[in-house]
């Protein structure tokens, strides 16, 4: 989370805005530590630029905007730069496809991140979120209830998992 005095050099420097939450909007997940959060993840998913508060820093000092590359995560989030690259090149209509060969999934209700935000990240990265339990090959998070033969259950740390590799 930004200090409100950070937030704001950002705005006077112009050309963005902060948000706490990652979006179909965001062009860059700045962060304070290379920590694989669920911001980071989306932003992968999504093709931003995943950048060290150093950049911020930089950009402050300068009273302008600098390259983002020196400042990249690429050694933590290998993933990031490509997944940037294919969104870049092909104008923002890159459809990522780390999940397409999967089953069809249903998130549980109780996962933890919550049920939306793995469901945005499947969805980001090619794989089908299903509503109905029947339709289900592989279920993610806690579910007690019936399963279709032939499913397996996999925790939200395998979603998460994937993404970060």
């Amino acid at each position: 989370m930004w200090e409100a005095g950070e937030s704001q050099l950002v705005r006077n420097l112009g050309g963005f805005t902060v948000v706490d939450n990652v979006c179909e909007s965001t062009t860059h997940v700045v962060s304070g530590s290379p920590r694989r959060t669920l911001n980071i993840l989306l932003g992968i998913a999504r093709g931003c630029w995943i950048l060290s508060f150093e950049w911020i820093l930089w950009c402050l000092e300068h009273r302008q905007w600098v390259p983002e590359e020196p400042y990249e995560l690429s050694d933590h989030f290998p993933a990031a730069p490509i997944c940037r690259l294919q969104q870049h090149l092909s104008a923002g209509e890159h459809q990522q496809d780390l999940f397409q060969q999967q089953r069809p999934m249903f998130v549980s209700p109780n996962s933890q991140p919550p049920c939306n935000s793995l469901t945005e990240l499947i969805q980001l990265c090619g794989g089908t979120v299903c509503r109905s339990v029947r339709q289900a090959g592989i279920f993610i998070g806690q579910y007690n209830g019936k399963k279709t033969e032939g499913s397996c259950s996999l925790s939200e740390q395998w979603i998460l998992g994937k993404m970060a590799n």
